[in-house]
């Protein structure tokens, strides 16, 4: 059962089909032609992912409001986050934001893009558990979202991910299949928000994350957007340098999700 929380910030339903549309809509008429650099982001060989999966979708009880969007379907693709990485990720959280633990309790939801063409390819990175910045744990995200659609979970979002520098300890991550090609990083998203079946799927991840731990429209924000937010806090001085959804972008995608009549 999806339990309800904060339900006057969700209010579900046709909405994300018509914000759908508005977003192509508006992306067409801005066009895709942005010019700029290419913001990288190391990958490892790709490794055909495991055919497990979780299809769970409950039904809407009693007493929920009819206009609640029931949870998405969702593919269970864990990475192997055992003992030695959640240590490692304890003793980096340690060190970042002054509490040693692997525990999340999300308050907010980061939106990235994986700079690459497959699911495959990034998952593959970050089940190689890697050092990044000379630290470990390797980077992950906790979903990613691919081009079709499908929704695949690699983390719980009860554990941290190392996704975002300064909110590892406070967001979920969310990535989206799609590189840059060497575009402005602002078309890759724009690619993302124009691909309807990627974009609603997001959109409805992002709801049903909402919805379980009562986050609002305005604490789901951009990779670009994370150094300006509140909860930012990094015990090392540390600072984000990605460029990855930009503030328009975000806004476009906010209006995807459902919001208070």
């Amino acid at each position: 059962m999806v339990v309800v929380r904060g339900e006057g910030g969700y209010a579900g339903g046709a909405r994300r089909l018509v914000g759908a549309a508005a977003v192509v809509l508006t992306l067409a008429g801005v066009g895709v032609a942005l010019g700029g650099g290419l913001v990288g982001r190391a990958e490892s060989p790709p490794k055909p992912p495991p055919s497990v999966t979780s299809a769970a979708t409950p039904s809407t009880p009693p007493s929920a409001p009819l206009d609640v969007p029931a949870a998405p379907r969702i593919v269970s693709d864990h990475l192997a986050f055992e003992a030695a990485r959640k240590a490692e990720t304890a003793a980096y959280s340690l060190r970042h934001y002054g509490v040693r633990t692997a525990r999340l309790q999300p308050s907010m939801i980061v939106l990235h893009y994986t700079e690459s063409d497959t699911y495959a390819s990034v998952r593959s990175l970050f089940a190689a558990d890697l050092p990044n910045r000379g630290e470990a744990p390797g980077t992950c995200a906790h979903y990613v979202v691919d081009q079709d659609g499908t929704i695949h979970e690699l983390v719980p979002p009860t554990l941290r991910c190392r996704h975002t520098v300064g909110l590892n300890h406070v967001a979920i991550g969310i990535e989206f299949v799609q590189a840059s090609h060497g575009h402005d990083p602002r078309w890759a998203a724009q690619q993302v928000l124009a691909r309807r079946a990627q974009a609603l799927a997001g959109a409805s991840l992002v709801e049903h994350l909402q919805r379980r731990f009562d986050i609002p429209d305005q604490a789901v924000i951009g990779h670009a957007m994370a150094n300006d937010s509140k909860a930012f806090r990094d015990l090392e001085g540390w600072r984000n340098d990605h460029v990855d959804w930009q503030q328009p972008e975000v806004v476009a995608f906010r209006r995807l999700l459902a919001t208070a009549p």
